[in-house]
């Protein structure tokens, strides 16, 4: 990608990447977009992010696609960004110009905006498909209307994410590998369900997916593309650590803990297809335990 394809100066770019010299030429900064284009890409497919792109050096000033630029650019501006100060460690390292954990606040601060940028980019897509058609097609559009759950303000009713559409994008194909290894074999086909009748099945489906799904991701992401509120449970977690590898134990602590209590949803879900189907329902004792004041409705 050249810088220009969506910056015209370096001047345009300070707007969202004020850390940048404003004496700086954009083709010196051409290595800083090639990552970040390549994710855009993976995550819009290229019809959708070339329509955007595209319409740059328009002049009809279709609002629409004026808006979405300015997320686009603000998404690749950070997402350089990053990639620019990780390129600079060896010259901050010298000259000892910040302390490790300052280089990591830097980092996150650089890739909470980008996810923001990209998850307004993504709501903006889908409030105006008409515009964007080809993003309709796309895997990620297409997926996420197949899953139980369909929008990052669902998913965070059950498991707050900090409101990211971008962080839900991430783990749309998670949902989908959960529901059918974990979802289908107990409840059948989701859908079949009724929503009145149901309702409170379709509850607990969605409150265990949304449980099992944050505990894989959490195994599966890196530290930082988690969502600010998970990380500082982590970090809580870590304080409280003394060995090595702080930050990796204690990511894994809290996705033991979140996978524990999605396991435990999955079990009283499991009794409720049982109490649906049979219109009776034993009380086992591991579930119906008054020592841990757990209970379940017969």
């Amino acid at each position: 990608m050249a810088a220009t394809d969506l910056f015209k100066t370096t001047g345009d770019l300070r707007v969202y990447l004020p850390d940048v010299g404003a004496s700086k030429p954009l083709t010196e900064l051409e290595f800083a977009f090639r990552q970040p284009e390549s994710k855009m890409k993976n995550l819009l497919e290229d019809a959708t992010y070339d329509q955007i792109k595209d319409h740059y050096n328009d002049t009809n000033n279709d609002a629409i696609i004026i808006v979405a630029i300015k997320y686009l650019q603000g998404a690749l501006a950070n997402l350089a960004g990053d990639v620019i100060f990780i390129m600079d460690s060896g010259e901050r390292n010298a000259n000892k110009n910040m302390y490790r954990y300052q280089e990591t606040l830097q980092r996150q601060a650089y890739l909470n905006n980008a996810n923001a940028e990209i998850g307004q980019l993504l709501t903006f897509l889908d409030s105006n498909i008409a515009k964007f058609t080809s993003w309709g097609s796309t895997a990620l559009y297409t997926t996420r209307q197949e899953q139980i759950i369909k929008t990052h303000i669902e998913f965070g009713k059950y498991y707050f994410i900090d409101e990211s559409a971008y962080f839900f994008s991430r783990v749309v194909f998670l949902l989908k590998e959960i529901t059918a290894d974990k979802i289908t074999p107990v409840v059948g086909v989701f859908s079949d369900l009724d929503s009145g009748t149901d309702a409170d099945i379709i509850d607990q489906v969605k409150r265990t997916l949304a449980y099992l799904t944050m505990a894989m991701a959490l195994r599966r992401f890196d530290f930082m593309e988690l969502p600010k509120t998970i990380r500082n449970n982590a970090a809580e977690s870590a304080r409280t650590i003394r060995t090595g590898g702080m930050e990796a134990v204690a990511v894994k602590m809290v996705s033991d803990e979140i996978e524990a209590k999605g396991r435990t949803y999955l079990e009283v879900l499991e009794r409720m297809m049982e109490k649906k189907k049979t219109g009776t329902l034993a009380e086992p004792e591991e579930i119906n335990d008054e020592e841990n004041n757990f209970y379940i409705q017969t």
